[in-house]
């Protein structure tokens, strides 16, 4: 009797963790749905005020809606991250709104399918634009306001192509790639001034985005869509796909007063589906 009063005790006790976000000023591009929005939702959940970003203006506003009627304090800005004034807009927007800024999540971009042949180099460009670039302006303009309030955090979304390279995304892979070259320079860069800056890493994960996928290995196959989604559940060791809230949950920890020694790492949230170890 006297174990499982422990194991209660243990349970309560991590039910009642504070992450230390309440008040905090965060600012989450490309949180219009899926991974985006799941993190803004969990960030204000955990007290931050949380300004948000994307470039349709109806899904925006359905997006601020839903937050504010979850009691979140949240404001939407229509940006386009491969547009520098756009960037310094939603900088600019979301520090008059809250006071300052705390922390940064680069969430803007999608996944590019196609082999060399199939993705023109306008479009590697404006997907380099979006994830690199964007992101580079983003911390160029935020980690000053940071700065100001004694540090922060700055969390990259980089999806998997930036690790395990593969055919028929070589697009995403090189640009991934990038988000991982800039990540762990950046956490040099700012680390020193308590800007703590880290990428969380999703693979199989549910959303919008996935929906509209096929695996490139089984394209010729003639596989229906439910076929495939099964196939990649079987490939993740705890066999099921992962959640948009997955991902929050690391992207807050993250945040958290709770990381406070993790600076230029790069968290896999897969449900071990990525073989890499670096």
């Amino acid at each position: 009797m006297a174990a499982i009063t422990a194991t209660f005790s243990v349970e309560a006790k991590w039910g009642e963790m504070d992450l230390g976000l309440t008040g905090k000023a965060a600012l989450v591009s490309g949180a219009t749905s899926g991974i985006g929005l799941a993190i803004a939702r969990r960030l204000g959940e955990e007290g931050c005020r949380v300004a948000i970003c994307g470039r349709n203006e109806t899904m925006l506003g359905a997006a601020v809606d839903e937050l504010v009627g979850s009691a979140i304090d949240a404001v939407g800005v229509k940006a386009d991250m491969r547009v520098a004034r756009d960037v310094r807009a939603l900088v600019e927007r979301t520090v008059e709104a809250f006071g300052g800024l705390d922390i940064v999540v680069s969430n803007a971009g999608t996944h590019l399918a196609g082999r060399i042949g199939e993705v023109t180099a306008e479009e590697l460009a404006a997907h380099l634009e979006t994830k690199v670039v964007g992101a580079w302006e983003l911390a160029r303009l935020a980690a000053p306001h940071m700065h100001k309030r004694g540090g922060g955090r700055f969390i990259v979304v980089i999806g998997q192509a930036g690790k395990v390279p593969q055919a028929g995304a070589i697009a995403s892979a090189v640009v991934n790639a990038a988000q991982h070259a800039f990540v762990k320079s950046l956490s040099d860069e700012l680390g020193r001034c308590n800007i703590l800056v880290n990428a969380v890493c999703p693979s199989r994960i549910a959303t919008p985005l996935t929906g509209k996928l096929a695996l490139h290995n089984e394209l010729y196959l003639g596989r229906s869509l439910e076929q495939q989604e099964s196939g990649w559940g079987a490939e993740v060791p705890l066999g099921r796909w992962g959640e948009p809230e997955d991902v929050a949950d690391a992207v807050a920890f993250l945040a958290s007063e709770r990381a406070g020694f993790i600076c230029g790492a790069n968290i896999d949230v897969d449900g071990g589906h990525q073989r890499s170890i670096l």
